[in-house]
């Protein structure tokens, strides 16, 4: 069980491709061609998404707050960071790096431990990676305008025995989640626009009742070039006794480049 005032730390983890214990088995949607492209699209634009988000550096604001079992907030707390994240793959595995260096000024700190530890939930949408793809079964709805897009909503489940590209860890353990939830896609370039996803049947031995995100993206141009990049991360955490929300956002983006220079002196 979660105790009061234990620091939780809930890590998008994607260096431990494990395989999701116990999920529900799903009969598979039919998939007209349609839906198999919007999904191949995607996932073009996900693993591009890679390239760009490694690119670029950011400044993160991040909000969190703690509630009581009324509602009312008990705890809350604001920091700035200068955010950079590195992706690569080794041995067919992603390999990420995520840098925060705080700069806003110094404050009154919450008690150490008393507020909700998050971080690598911009890249969410890893679950449409080709990679994770065939952990999940997918069903795209009827296209929808939203805040004047046109978007595709494509639900997704976990299939029984999928790699999670996510994965909570407590107390020097790591537990796979199984992410269910929504995408929202834009049908002709793949763009994902939003993800909305949550645990489904998160493990008892915890005492987590919930774990719910909501992360979206947006065009950013740079140098002529447009990106899709994180503009906001939500995440919200529910004990019986105890619930959390955190808050990031993402903006000022700028182009990240590290140049490197040799030289060979010559002997006299």
């Amino acid at each position: 069980m979660i105790r009061p005032f234990f620091r939780l730390a809930i890590v998008i983890n994607l260096l431990a491709l494990a395989p999701v214990p116990g999920a529900p088995a799903t009969t598979a949607p039919a998939t007209a061609p349609p839906a198999a492209t919007l999904l191949d699209r995607a996932g073009q634009r996900v693993q591009q998404f890679w390239d760009e988000l490694s690119s670029v550096t950011c400044t993160e604001h991040l909000a969190q707050e703690k509630f009581n079992e009324k509602g009312k907030t008990l705890l809350r707390s604001q920091s700035d960071y200068d955010y950079l994240i590195s992706m690569r793959w080794s041995g067919g595995e992603l390999l990420v790096d995520e840098s925060r260096a705080e700069t806003s000024a110094p404050a009154r700190k919450a008690p150490q431990g008393s507020l909700l530890a998050t971080r690598g939930f911009a890249t969410l949408l890893l679950i449409l990676h080709p990679e994770f793809q065939s952990s999940y079964f997918f069903s795209p709805q009827a296209e929808a305008e939203i805040e004047g897009r046109k978007l595709v909503p494509v639900t997704f489940v976990p299939r029984t025995g999928g790699k999670s590209p996510g994965a909570l860890d407590l107390k020097g353990r790591e537990y796979p989640i199984a992410w269910e939830g929504t995408a929202w896609i834009e049908p002709a370039s793949g763009m994902v626009a939003r993800i909305e996803a949550h645990w489904r049947e998160p493990a008892e031995e915890i005492g987590l009742e919930t774990l719910s995100t909501d992360v979206r993206y947006a065009p950013v141009s740079l140098r002529a070039k447009t990106y899709w990049l994180p503009q906001s991360a939500q995440i919200e955490v529910k004990t019986r006794h105890q619930h959390w929300r955190n808050l990031h956002r993402f903006a000022a983006y700028k182009l990240f480049a590290v140049e490197t220079e040799t030289k060979i002196e010559e002997k006299h």
